[in-house]
């Protein structure tokens, strides 16, 4: 099962957690939308260095 997570703030802060797998469409479509938000992101961090940076960590195991 894919279990996606989503907690707001007060402020209006939003953090969005994906976890889990299935072998199926849903999964699938939940891997590209966030995957295409993340590098639109990174794209208009390049427009605009100066508001927004975006990070990405790797997580050593």
């Amino acid at each position: 099962m894919t279990q996606i997570e989503v907690t707001v703030d007060d402020d209006g802060y939003m953090k969005i957690e994906a976890k889990g797998h299935t072998k199926s469409v849903v999964c699938a479509s939940v891997s590209t939308l966030l995957q295409s938000s993340v590098r639109f992101l990174q794209e208009l961090s390049t427009q605009y260095p100066e508001d927004l940076q975006v990070s990405i960590i790797q997580k050593k195991e």
